[in-house]
């Protein structure tokens, strides 16, 4: 059976949290009635992104942290959906940049973003320290990265390994990042065999343009569904999860078939776990302390 989902491209403003949640809550009741069951918000919809320092956007997140999740578990329980919205958290003298993840039964969970690009809140914000998990929401297996995560396929192959259905990706991609929906939204569901639900936002914040383009990937990386450039939108489509957990594929059986998760040869993969040749930097230079390498 297939499910709804919907992607709320808004445009949340810088440092105004309460008012953020009012968008928020406006655009889900629009999401609510066209019978949605999961709508998933843009990276850092409650707080906005483009801060320049982290003691400005530490009260905000302190704002956030002690009013998003109850008004968002709220609407979750009364409208029967289950809530994806980017926010974030302090923790003492460290931010996380993270994906509140509400059930409609009332369950909570948090995801902290593990890949940091140099932009906005993220140069100075802390990675996460846990791998990308796969939730039990409204009948689906709901894998969930935020935005510079999509970059890297490890990412997303452990939400698929774990079962993922759907990808949702809370994302702020700024105007020259297009291949991200162009190409890497694609990529990541076809190599996975699951669907990719990506929300972006729109609008300029402070000197950054964010380029829209939510969009809806099949397990055959097809898009079902793109939203504006420009403007806010309620971008729905449906998902089907025993399409996404059907991996074995028989295109002519007996001549033609494959399956991206039964196919994969793990005991050659050791590589994966050793730092990169980095072809400009010293060794390890981009590696957190926090990551462990034999």
């Amino acid at each position: 059976m297939s499910v709804r989902v919907a992607a709320c491209q808004i445009d949340p403003e810088i440092g105004e949290v309460d008012r953020n949640l009012e968008r928020i809550e406006r655009f889900l009741l629009e999401a609510v009635h066209s019978g949605v069951e999961l709508a998933v918000f843009p990276e850092a919809a409650v707080t906005g992104y483009a801060y320049t320092s982290l003691d400005e956007a530490q009260p905000v997140a302190r704002r956030a942290s002690a009013i998003a999740a109850d008004r968002l578990s709220e609407l979750a329980q009364e409208h029967h959906v289950s809530i994806i919205c980017g926010s974030l958290e302090p923790e003492g003298d460290e931010i996380y940049n993270v994906a509140l993840i509400l059930a409609s039964d009332g369950r909570r969970f948090r995801y902290a973003k593990t890949h940091l690009p140099f932009l906005g809140i993220d140069r100075f914000a802390t990675p996460g320290p846990e791998a990308p998990q796969v939730y039990e929401l409204e009948g689906m297996r709901v894998g969930v990265l935020i935005c510079y995560d999509l970059r890297f396929p490890e990412a997303a192959r452990v939400c698929a390994l774990d079962g993922a259905d759907l990808i949702a990706l809370p994302t702020n991609w700024p105007v020259g990042v297009e291949f991200h929906p162009e190409l890497f939204a694609p990529a990541r569901a076809a190599e996975n065999h699951c669907y990719v639900l990506a929300c972006d936002r729109v609008g300029t914040e402070r000197e950054t343009t964010f380029l829209g383009r939510s969009v809806l990937v099949d397990f055959d990386g097809r898009r079902l569904a793109t939203a504006s450039d420009v403007e806010e939108q309620v971008l729905v489509g449906e998902v089907d999860p025993e399409e996404a957990r059907a991996t074995h594929v028989r295109r002519r059986p007996g001549e033609h078939e494959w399956d991206t998760i039964a196919d994969r040869r793990p005991g050659l993969y050791e590589r994966l776990l050793a730092p990169g040749t980095d072809r400009q930097y010293p060794p390890n230079a981009t590696l957190y302390s926090g990551d462990v390498v034999e």
